[in-house]
């Protein structure tokens, strides 16, 4: 099985059995004429000699020609990266626990740590991990960083805050905002007392935190960060910590909206579990696991990619309407399996590329600020995906 046929099949959105999908894969390309009988044990035997970081690696080129090529969207002028990690419920295999760590304490189930730096304007995956649970997510953040550029800001929820992560991002030079929990420190304490909507205060290092930046060979001199009080529509106070220290030029009034931003993170793992089923493997090793997620992450920069030119056309139908159009971004998902095999292997042309995107263009929803209405969601069962037991199409 030819390379570029393999990693595009890996990129197929796979959810069924393998053999249904090869023999789909298989019409597709010349009424099966290139890849006439390949059964899922050729494609198995193929796909052990791809390593699964070079799949990733289409991901990571793929964003650098996006921010080179297009006007992404910013917020002030800053690239908004939400931080966030998930877990990843795995195949119980010897392979798999060796690789990750075996299951936790009263299940069988073994899990992985996801983490993502993710554009939250523009739906980029820019960097993503996939480690055990050993690892936690302040340490994945860190190593996040090296993804990062100067006009990068960077929004993390209340499980990340520590003076270590502060000192580092203070070392790289790189701008964040970060919830912290109410009684983090007698600093966060003291601010919460005092009512003030804003205050830049020192933060000192102190026993286990001193450690920790020792532990990571980061300084721990003193730093000054801003406490920024925010106050939600039911009274609940919440406190977010920025390196934006000048009120002049970041008024307070701007971060409530900032912060929600970072949700767009959460929404895209919902996307990755419900609608990828990322967690719907194709085999059972580690090596199988690495190769699946990469790929799905993958054709999702893809389509976020031509969602972004989909809403570029969709704002200008839309102009003159009282309400913001976005695209759907679950449909646009949809009409991407099959088609990248279309793309990336029969050269279709512009015209089909055109198609594709007035298709995501038209399938829009209106945005609607600021919505309250209650919803009663009712408890859902955790989807599993049994091995022996695999949709049909």
């Amino acid at each position: 099985m030819p390379l570029p046929a393999l990693i595009t099949l890996l990129l197929n959105l796979r959810k069924g059995t393998l053999q249904d999908e090869l023999d789909q894969f298989a019409n597709l390309l010349s009424a099966g004429e290139r890849l006439q009988g390949v059964t899922a044990s050729a494609f198995c035997q193929a796909r052990r000699k791809l390593d699964p970081l070079a799949v990733l690696s289409l991901s990571a080129r793929a964003v650098r020609d996006f921010y080179r090529r297009f006007a992404a969207k910013r917020w002030h002028g800053w690239r908004l990266l939400g931080v966030d990690g998930s877990t990843l419920r795995l195949p119980a295999t010897a392979d798999v626990i060796a690789e990750f760590g075996p299951p936790p304490s009263g299940s069988t189930i073994p899990l992985a740590r996801l983490s993502r730096l993710y554009d939250v304007l523009n739906h980029i995956v820019v960097d993503a991990d996939l480690v055990g649970m050993s690892v936690g997510e302040r340490v994945l953040a860190g190593e996040h960083l090296a993804s990062t550029e100067a006009q990068d800001l960077l929004l993390y929820d209340r499980g990340y805050p520590a003076f270590w992560l502060f000192a580092l991002h203070a070392l790289e030079q790189r701008a964040f905002c970060m919830r912290m929990p109410l009684g983090f420190s007698k600093e966060v304490k003291a601010f919460v007392a005092s009512g003030a909507a804003s205050a830049v205060v020192t933060f000192t290092a102190r026993g286990e935190a001193r450690r920790h930046c020792e532990d990571y060979g980061l300084p721990s001199t003193p730093l000054q960060i801003r406490l920024v009080r925010v106050v939600l529509k039911s009274g609940e106070i919440e406190v977010l910590a920025t390196s934006l220290l000048d009120e002049a030029r970041w008024p307070t009034h701007l971060f409530k909206a900032l912060y929600h931003l970072r949700w767009g993170i959460e929404e895209n793992y919902k996307r990755e579990k419900c609608r990828l089923e990322i967690e719907n493997f194709s085999g059972l090793s580690a090596q199988v696991v690495r190769q699946d997620l990469y790929a799905k992450l993958v054709a999702l920069n893809l389509t976020a990619m031509l969602a972004w030119v989909a809403q570029a056309v969709a704002d200008r139908l839309h102009q003159d309407r009282r309400r913001a159009y976005r695209v759907n971004f679950a449909n646009a998902l949809s009409k991407m399996k099959h088609t990248l095999v279309r793309l990336l292997l029969a050269a279709p042309g512009t015209g089909f590329l055109t198609a594709l995107i007035m298709a995501m263009a038209t399938s829009v929803e209106a945005v609607r600020p600021d919505r309250t209405a209650p919803r009663n969601v009712k408890p859902a069962k955790i989807q599993g995906f049994h091995p022996n037991y695999k949709r049909c199409r």
